[in-house]
């Protein structure tokens, strides 16, 4: 599989957007593990079409931002690949999203890590209903690899104020909405200290500046580091409307 075979098979609206999510992204490649993963989010992307999750947008294919309502976006695709591949997601990966928003991250999350599982939290019960309805529209119009998503949940919670009740562990955890302020970053570190399995990867941007990648080690010691590009995301509110 390589990055024209994708395209190629790809529907023809399609295409340019994947092609500038290549292009963005191979700039950050320095391997050949990484390379596949690229080619891995192209192909999860390919498949789990985003016009299913801005209905009735006609920028559904842009490699921009959309406003889904409730004042909160489907990111860039660009950026939404770049998280994943930071997160160093594979087969196999038991995963968890904070903030479901449409439901197009938890989709892809869900696709990659199969046949581990994609647990996505969102505050917002209007968002949740309608992420419910988008990935079920999905699913309705695959022919093919509906099992990839057979174990994906979502559910109506606050991570923060549940963190102690909670008893899972994860692999991967994604913020799809960004933090600011030294409390929020020691709330997202305390969370990776009792969330994360060991060599587990957390990836959580700020409302505009870098991404932070959390790792945590094989001695559940973890290591905070920051991309050198910045972005620009709406802020993660702590409570559940």
């Amino acid at each position: 599989m390589n990055v024209d075979e994708i395209i190629s098979r790809a529907k023809p609206e399609m295409r340019q957007m994947l092609g500038s999510v290549y292009l963005y992204n191979s700039q950050f490649i320095k391997t050949a593990k990484e390379r596949e993963l690229l080619l891995k989010v192209l192909n999860a992307m390919s498949i789990a079409d985003r016009r299913f999750f801005v209905t009735g947008n006609s920028y559904a294919y842009g490699d921009i931002a959309l406003f889904i309502g409730e004042g909160q976006t489907i990111s860039q695709p660009s950026t939404v690949a770049r998280m994943l591949m930071l997160a160093e997601l594979k087969e196999g990966d038991d995963a968890l999203e904070i903030g479901t928003g449409s439901g197009w991250n938890a989709s892809l999350i869900a696709f990659l890590a199969h046949p581990g599982s994609a647990t996505s939290t969102e505050r917002i019960h209007f968002l949740l209903k309608n992420a419910n309805k988008n990935i079920a529209a999905l699913k309705k119009n695959l022919k093919k690899h509906k099992e990839r998503f057979s174990k994906m949940k979502l559910i109506a919670k606050d991570i923060f104020s549940d963190i102690k009740s909670w008893k899972e562990k994860y692999d991967k955890i994604i913020f799809t909405a960004g933090i600011s302020g030294k409390a929020a970053e020691k709330d997202v570190l305390d969370i990776s200290r009792k969330l994360l399995k060991k060599n587990g990867v957390l990836v959580c941007p700020y409302t505009a500046g870098p991404m932070l990648i959390v790792k945590k080690g094989k001695d559940d010691e973890i290591k905070a580091e920051r991309t050198r590009e910045e972005y620009v995301f709406v802020p993660l509110i702590k409570e559940v409307e």
